[in-house]
């Protein structure tokens, strides 16, 4: 191998040019690249994965990681034989640490069953399921989902982009807005779509007040008492 491509900053930047700029996304023959680049050499293997599951959608790419029959797929959704072993988990991380932006809708929480939620709800360690996590979007407002939701905050988020369309805030989301201050403190950057009642707007305000660090926020449950509140938050620089 030649010398000037030994330095591992030289390998991201060449492993990156045919993804697209400020996309999370790989398209699909970037990742297959990718893939044969991790498998190349020792050298390209960990900047190469660090590429490869950077962004991910959905919680498909990790199921699939383990070993066969592990899980499967009963009546067209992922599915687990039986709970994940120490090694299993440890597999896991493997790939999940390396995960930086994630995004999940219905469709892809559609084809993972019970099973799974519950095994990654129940992970070993709290920060098993992405330690390094920065950008999270979510986009399903069921609530049976939230406490899986609430698995992925952590303090090293920066940005959140959610999508409730409930016309008003239940419990559940109030509970899960209210923690937003604990689990992310450093949120910066912040796109909510939820309904724009009187008490949406309300659960926003009071949430949204304990992030010291947000500087961009897109939402439009504001009234005009809440718009006024949150412009005075001394980091903001975009409402």
């Amino acid at each position: 191998m030649h010398v000037c491509l030994l330095p591992t900053e030289i390998l991201l930047h060449i492993f990156t040019i045919n993804i697209p700029e400020g996309n999370d996304w790989i398209v699909p023959v970037s990742r297959a690249q990718l893939a044969v680049l991790a498998r190349t050499c020792k050298k390209f293997k960990e900047p190469a994965l660090d590429i490869l599951w950077g962004g991910i959608c959905g919680f498909k790419p990790l199921i699939s990681c383990l070993p066969e029959g592990v899980s499967n797929r009963d009546r067209g959704k992922l599915t687990l034989q039986r709970p994940l072993l120490a090694g299993e988990w440890s597999l896991i991380h493997q790939f999940a640490r390396r995960v930086h932006s994630f995004t999940v809708n219905r469709s892809e929480l559609d084809i993972i069953d019970n099973h799974v939620v519950q095994a990654l709800m129940t992970a070993p360690s709290p920060t098993s399921l992405f330690p390094n996590l920065r950008r999270l979007r979510w986009y399903d407002d069921r609530e049976h989902f939230f406490p899986l939701l609430r698995t992925l905050l952590r303090s090293s988020i920066t940005s959140i982009q959610a999508d409730f369309s409930l016309a008003s805030p239940t419990f559940a989301q109030s509970a899960l807005f209210a923690s937003l201050g604990s689990l992310c403190p450093s949120i910066r950057e912040l796109a909510l779509c939820i309904g724009d009642s009187a008490e949406s707007s309300d659960e926003i305000c009071k949430a949204l007040s304990d992030l010291r660090e947000l500087s961009h926020l897109k939402t439009s449950a504001l009234g005009r008492r809440e718009f006024l509140h949150l412009a005075s938050l001394p980091s903001l620089k975009s409402l």
